[in-house]
């Protein structure tokens, strides 16, 4: 009877058509019809035996324990042996992307941890300081987050360390705390730091008054530090608009009352050299914080402007004060086929504060500009432009100067625009080719 069954079993395995007897009527089964169908069943059985383990290997990841880094390369290893078809199988991928995008961060936070403490020489007196501090951070990571800590560094944060320092040593050091010394303010502040990391370390006690020294130095630094910035303050307060020499005299006076540690902690010193020095041209109108008289009809910057005419002249005023917005310029039109840009004031470089007059005359192809601040010719950084429209062709643009004489003028031309363009008043004419 037993052979008998072999035979069948043989018969089965020689005749590959006898498992399915069904005639292939579809197009799917027609695709298959020429395959050995115990080959196929094979297959499947291998194909997803193959994609189960990596699900399952995914699913083992935790990106909380010290076996992270091992999980997740497992998993990836054997994702990638898996072919294109096999791949898209893997229900839970997007939790294996996740965890590689959490190692990503991992390894960034380890690499931050690394470059705190190497932030520190050993040698320093900072250092027992910054080893605590480092530490204290280490230690709130979880198991998978410290794996990617070099185990240099693990070992540092782990281990046993004492301070670069000695209470006699501190002693002294507050001992020969020196207020006229230039760098009295990072003897103090090392002193600090020594007399902390001490401190962390173990319950010391120091001699009677000693701490007390350190104290009053501390405050001694706080006070150099108040008197040095209200003598920067002023500095930033001086404009060559409205300051005068009286002003800044007495920011000199006040900066020459320093001492040379105070004196060191004003960074604008050199704005002030240049007052000294005579780099601006200063306010003579006696009290530079004067208000000036300004005019309720002035252009407003940013804005478009229409000047007022009287005959073949346009006229426009523009109020300079430290109250106005001085980042704008000004835009003046006329109905002349004229325009006239004024640049911000922040570029203006005649001092003084008041309305300025803003002039324009044409007579035929002769055209007058005139800037006055406070009836005087004022001069910009930037140019004024004056835009004539209507051009002919051929045209072009000299300046006249004071004795009648044609000189070369700076101007640009767009179509039928000329451009001209001017830092100070100044008389021109169209002349045609």
């Amino acid at each position: 009877m037993t052979n008998k069954k072999r035979l069948a079993l043989l018969a089965l395995v020689a005749v590959p058509s006898l498992l399915c007897t069904t005639p292939a009527t579809t197009a799917a089964a027609t695709d298959f019809s020429n395959q050995p169908n115990v080959a196929y069943i094979y297959n499947v059985a291998n194909y997803n035996s193959n994609v189960a383990n990596v699900i399952q290997l995914i699913s083992n990841i935790n990106n909380t324990t010290a076996s992270f880094q091992t999980s997740l390369e497992s998993a990836l290893k054997a994702y990638n042996a898996l072919n294109e078809n096999e791949k898209q199988y893997v229900t839970n991928y997007a939790t294996l992307s996740y965890h590689q995008q959490t190692r990503i961060a991992y390894r960034k936070l380890a690499a931050q941890i690394e470059e705190k403490l190497a932030s520190v020489e050993s040698t320093s007196v900072n250092y027992y300081q910054n080893v605590l501090e480092t530490r204290d951070w280490y230690n709130t990571l979880n198991a998978a987050q410290k794996t990617y800590v070099s185990a240099q560094t693990q070992k540092i944060l782990t281990s046993s360390i004492l301070p670069n320092t000695s209470t006699d040593k501190v002693v002294n050091k507050i001992k020969l705390l020196n207020s006229s010394r230039t760098n009295f303010h990072k003897d103090v502040a090392d002193a600090r730091a020594e007399l902390n990391a001490l401190r962390k370390y173990s319950n010391i006690s120091l001699p009677s008054g000693i701490e007390q020294l350190l104290l009053d130095a501390e405050q001694l630094v706080v006070k150099d530090k108040t008197v040095a910035k209200e003598v920067e303050n002023a500095i930033k307060a001086l404009s060559p608009k409205t300051s005068t020499a009286q002003d800044v005299q007495a920011v000199k006076t006040a900066f020459e009352a320093l001492t040379p540690v105070q004196q060191q902690l004003v960074p604008n010193v050199w704005t002030l050299v240049d007052y000294v020095n005579g780099k601006y041209s200063l306010s003579k109108n006696g009290n530079g914080t004067k208000t000036p008289t300004l005019s309720d009809t002035a252009a407003e910057p940013g804005k478009t402007t229409e000047m007022t005419k009287s005959k073949n002249t346009y006229k426009a005023k523009i109020n300079v004060a430290d109250s106005e917005i001085d980042t704008e310029r000004y835009v003046l039109t006329t109905k002349a086929n004229m325009t006239v840009i004024i640049p911000p004031l922040e570029t203006l470089l005649t001092e003084g504060s008041g309305v300025m007059d803003i002039q324009v005359t044409r007579n035929l192809n002769r055209i007058n500009f005139q800037a006055t601040l406070n009836k005087k010719p004022v001069k910009y950084e930037a140019d004024m432009e004056i835009i004539i429209e209507n051009i002919p062709s051929n045209s072009y643009i000299v300046r006249i100067d004071e004795f009648g004489e044609r000189m070369p003028a700076d101007y640009t031309i767009d179509g039928n625009r000329i451009y001209i363009q001017t830092t100070t008043s100044g008389t021109f004419q169209i002349v045609r080719n």
